[in-house]
């Protein structure tokens, strides 16, 4: 057991290793410890958590990678890991295919353990990086629970930003097979193949509606949860009916957070696990520090610049400054690089650097974020170019006087 421990650290802190400067703006590097107590029906279980987080970023493609280990009293009590993939296709007219593939695996040392594979389909509608709309199905492969069949799932959802916040609304529906008693006759209504061993199989099949609200101000992030389970008796227990949490993050600087939170989870029949209560607190390390998206998929998407400055730099070079949270890349382009785009540095949170070489005179320049749409710089005159948009004119002033 203390092998594992030691493991699990020695991964968690691999993470946070600085990555190759050429992927800084791609790689996500995460590690949250802290307190956690839950009750799943029994007595409540203080434990220490340990969720080592990793997202690689690529133009049409996402790949993550998740875990948590539950320690208490010296023994791992859960540990379970989540790696998934997701594939876009470029947007057309505002459409985009989606293929979203997750792996996963809970150890329970009630000699609980499930693995499962599931791989789905969306085609996400994007009102204006502003909104949008999904609907999309797949199925779901588990072992080693009470499930003798793949589940179909089939989910749509809508989301939408409003100032800081982003609102989002899905609904998803699972259908599998499920063994059950055969003399089970509080579910006579469903139908059931016996087997000679006495169990039979029941088609089940219930709906989740969800909620989630997230928000971010300054150092400050807020995310809550909210849901319903719709399906009869056999299928939903009472405790997973409703179920609702909430999650606080403070940003101490660019790299620690403090976060704390808790509330309500459903039971996942698919994977064999049950309804719980939780509360944590502790802390995150995070070596590129991200905000958690709560849109299902990521996707190019426009956030407004808050300031957009040049200054004189060594060597006759001028650094460009731009101060923009909650994005992972900054680009820059104009007549200076033959309109091809520069990515920008992250310095901090909010904070994007690139110095280049920029002569006297009057430039065309443009920007943009997480590769949406271009605009001009904010703070500085504005033309109009060939193709129907504005860019923004920065002009150099020439040191030397002449």
């Amino acid at each position: 057991m203390h092998e594992r421990k030691v493991a699990i650290l020695a991964i968690g802190t691999a993470l946070l290793v600085p990555a190759p400067r050429e992927l800084a703006a791609q790689v996500v590097s995460k590690l949250e410890a802290g307190s956690y107590t839950v009750s799943d029906g029994a007595l409540p279980v203080s434990m220490l958590r340990l969720a080592p987080d990793f997202r690689i970023d690529l133009p049409h493609a996402r790949i993550t990678a998740h875990g948590s280990a539950y320690v208490s009293e010296q023994q791992l009590q859960v540990a379970d890991g989540i790696v998934s993939g997701t594939f876009t296709s470029p947007t057309v007219y505002g459409v985009r295919a989606e293929m979203i593939g997750n792996a996963s695996r809970a150890v329970d040392d009630r000699s609980l353990g499930t693995d499962q594979v599931d791989v789905q389909t969306r085609i996400h509608v994007l009102f204006h990086q502003r909104g949008g709309m999904w609907f999309g199905g797949g199925v779901a492969r588990p072992w080693r629970v009470a499930v003798v069949s793949s589940a179909d799932i089939a989910d749509a959802g809508i989301w939408g930003k409003l100032g800081g916040a982003t609102l989002t609304a899905t609904f998803t529906n699972f259908s599998f097979t499920k063994i059950a008693s055969a003399s089970d006759t509080a579910v006579a209504s469903l139908t059931c193949a016996a087997a000679t061993d006495g169990t039979c199989e029941r088609q089940s099949r219930f709906g989740d509606l969800e909620g989630v609200l997230h928000w971010e101000g300054g150092p400050l992030e807020l995310e809550a949860q909210t849901g319903y389970r719709f399906g009869n008796g056999y299928d939903v227990t009472p405790d997973s009916r409703r179920w609702s949490s909430a999650t606080a993050t403070i940003w101490l600087n660019d790299r620690i957070a403090v976060i704390g939170g808790g509330g309500r989870q459903p039971a996942l029949p698919l994977r064999g696990l049950p309804a719980r209560s939780y509360g944590m607190a502790g802390l995150e390390l995070s070596y590129w520090p991200s905000s958690r998206s709560t849109v299902p998929v990521s996707f190019p998407r426009t956030v407004l610049v808050k300031s957009f400055e040049v200054h004189p730099a060594p060597q006759g070079m001028q650094k460009i400054v731009i101060h923009v949270g909650g994005v992972e890349t900054v680009d820059v382009m104009g007549d200076f690089s033959d309109w091809s785009p520069l990515t920008l540095v992250r310095r901090g949170r909010d904070l994007w650097e690139l110095s280049m070489p920029l002569s006297p005179g009057m430039h065309q320049i443009t920007v943009r974020t997480d590769g949406g749409a271009w605009m001009a710089p904010p703070g500085m005159p504005t033309m109009h170019d060939s193709y129907g948009g504005d860019v923004g004119l920065l002009v150099i002033s020439d040191r030397s006087g002449h």
